[in-house]
């Protein structure tokens, strides 16, 4: 009978799960994350928000810039990859936050419209806005966005990259609203987006359940043969 028979898929990724957050941010995370991102929505590569104004006092809805195309060199871009490291050196930000940014991607694409266009730095911005709001959700006590602010920033050959904490304001506001406040993040929804990484763990904790049910079938085998042998009575040689 195997692991998945007794214990139940939902256990199974549970244990799976509670392995995979204590593991190192590596490569391959990032990489599943900025493909996730550049799939929310396309986006025009000659198209930038021109520059933020200072933020009122009064509150008002949020409002996407109106874009000013602009040519591929007048501003460096880092690539998404490039930006997601940033983000996770400069933060320090656990796994279990770090990839729970994928619910609200995937999300946010189910919510837009297929025809919808970003600017040039779109999925650099959802990518910020979902790591926030997956740090707030998460955790008692996360960054504040000034200093998301801070760890946006890349430097590059021959730019500088970054948001202001107005611009970081302003797209966790927007991802509020195209979320419909809805900031959920259940067992089930880690397990769907996690599967990629979760499969390996969940084979590797069967194949070391099958091993050591095997080893203890042996011990038990090698102890019944003792005591059977211990029982028996030597017979006697015929005289």
């Amino acid at each position: 009978m195997s692991l998945r028979s007794i214990l139940g898929a939902d256990k199974l990724n549970a244990a799976a799960l509670e392995q995979f957050i204590h593991l190192p941010v590596s490569h391959t995370m990032i990489y599943h994350l900025a493909d996730a991102a550049s799939k929310v929505i396309q986006c025009d590569p000659n198209m930038m928000p021109p520059p933020t104004q200072p933020e009122s006092r009064y509150p008002t809805p949020p409002r996407t810039p109106s874009p000013k195309a602009v040519r591929c060199s007048d501003n460096g871009l880092p690539t998404l990859e490039e930006f997601i490291t940033q983000l996770v050196v400069s933060s320090h930000v656990q796994v279990s936050t770090l990839m729970s940014t994928l619910v609200y991607l995937t999300r946010l694409k189910s919510r837009l419209q297929p025809a919808a266009k970003g600017l040039r730095c779109t999925t650099h911005r959802i990518f910020l806005a979902a790591l926030i709001l997956s740090a707030k959700y998460l955790n008692d006590s996360s960054p504040k966005n000034k200093h998301w602010a801070n760890y946006s920033n890349v430097q590059g050959d021959g730019y500088s990259f970054g948001f202001s904490r107005t611009e970081v304001n302003l797209m966790e506001k927007q991802l509020l609203f195209l979320l419909d406040w809805d900031l959920r993040i259940t067992e089930e929804d880690l397990y769907r987006e996690l599967d990629m990484f979760l499969a390996p763990i969940r084979d590797e904790i069967e194949t070391e359940y099958v091993r050591r049910t095997q080893r203890r079938k042996r011990r038990q085998a090698a102890a019944a043969a003792r005591v059977w042998a211990e029982t028996q009575v030597p017979t006697p040689n015929a005289g």
